[in-house]
């Protein structure tokens, strides 16, 4: 059965005989639309999707999966019923001549009751059920692993509380305003303003796109933004939050205890910019004896170089190569921020890169982190991401060599 024929059924019978010429002659876009739609609804098969909400990796993610199952279950059902009965509507009482006028209902009671109580009883199951879930979510865990998560144009931060520590004492807190940075200070703290929002605590573990979390544990991400709205999400872990200027949105993520070793994925879902497909990040989850042991290894004093080349590329870092106006490599990790004109000190534009060398990926995480991308990421960041805000001088080969070479030793 084809839409011609469904579409001459509608027209009165008097119009048909004129039109049949019209049936029988294929037109050229047919073939084309029925690729076109197949190629879209084959699309979305994938026999291994990285990203896909409905194989959850952690308890958080089965309670959205075991809710979200029925709901789209009962809006499939809704709405195969809805256009069933539009299509039955549609032939039933199609017009039968031009002069035909459709017999007048004016009014069903027991059929107006059931298509607006179904309805009512559906939303209102459906609404009891996900306000529980919601609630559930928003709930903080205790003892709870404290990571502040940052996102910029187009990277993530990740701030973790100092080895032996599971919450960033004394916290992220509230909305910058005056009196906040005054009673901070008359208090002997050193407050940092990230976006608007008023960080306590200078001295954390700085790291970037590869957000590590230890198996089996509750970790709560307190999650804001330095420059425009972005969103937070990791399918297979929890639902999205908005990363805000001047605001903290909380979200709990917590894996299996069996999850040890794997890498789930993750993205902005807030269109932010020109590269904001390119925004990702990854999840690593390690044992709780890795998780400590990958901790104390990022808190470790930046290595010094060994080779000529890295000896120089490192000369090249801190010297004309101008890569300290947005980036860092101190072990202290005080120094990721700035002092603005008001005397607060904001983060740096680009990561902390004191141990740059032991991560896997970089660029938002779009890219293996290797000689051949590194170069190709000197040579033309810009070409290597669209929008990106890294912003170099033109450097020679031989510079770029240097680089490298100082970046990679970077463990």
């Amino acid at each position: 059965m084809s839409f011609r024929w469904f579409q001459t059924l509608l027209q009165p019978r008097v119009m048909r005989k004129a039109s049949t010429v019209h049936v029988r002659r294929r037109s050229a876009w047919r073939p084309l639309a029925l690729i076109s739609f197949a190629a879209l609804a084959l699309s979305a098969c994938a026999a291994d999707a990285p990203q896909d909400t409905f194989k959850p990796e952690g308890p958080a993610a089965r309670d959205i999966t075991r809710l979200a199952r029925p709901v789209f279950a009962i809006s499939i059902g809704m709405g195969i019923f809805v256009y069933a009965l539009v299509i039955f509507c549609l032939i039933k009482f199609r017009r039968k001549s031009e002069d035909h006028v459709p017999k007048q209902v004016h009014g069903n009671t027991k059929l107006e009751l059931f298509w607006g109580a179904l309805p009512a009883a559906l939303l209102a199951g459906v609404g009891v059920f996900s306000t529980g879930a919601i609630i559930k979510l928003h709930e903080e865990p205790k003892n709870a692993y404290n990571i502040t998560v940052i996102g910029h144009q187009w990277w993530w931060e990740y701030h973790y509380p100092q080895v032996g520590q599971e919450k960033l004492a004394p916290a992220i807190v509230k909305i910058v305003n005056p009196a906040d940075i005054d009673t901070a200070k008359a208090a002997g703290r050193d407050p940092k303003n990230i976006g608007g929002v008023v960080e306590e605590e200078g001295k954390v573990i700085v790291g970037a796109n590869e957000l590590h979390v230890p198996a089996g544990r509750n970790v709560r991400l307190l999650i804001t933004s330095e420059d425009v709205m972005h969103n937070y999400w990791v399918p297979k872990l929890a639902g999205k939050i908005y990363a805000i200027p001047g605001r903290i949105n909380k979200l709990t993520l917590n894996t299996d205890a069996n999850d040890a070793g794997k890498t789930i994925y993750g993205q902005c879902a807030e269109f932010c910019g020109t590269s904001h497909a390119n925004m990702r990040f990854k999840v690593k989850v390690d044992s709780p004896a890795d998780f400590e042991k990958w901790l104390t290894g990022q808190s470790a004093p930046a290595v010094t170089p060994t080779t000529d080349m890295a000896k120089a590329g490192e000369e090249l870092f801190n010297g004309s190569g101008g890569c300290t106006a947005c980036h860092w490599v101190d072990s202290s990790k005080t120094n990721s921020y700035e002092k603005d004109a008001s005397g607060v000190e904001t983060l740096k534009i680009g990561p902390n890169l004191s141990h740059v060398g032991s991560r896997k990926h970089f660029a938002g995480a779009i890219a293996e982190l290797n000689e051949r991308n590194l170069k190709a990421w000197l040579r033309n960041p810009q070409e290597f991401k669209p929008g990106s805000k890294m912003v170099i001088r033109k450097l020679n080969e031989d510079e770029v060599n240097k680089l490298v070479a100082y970046i990679l030793s970077l463990k």
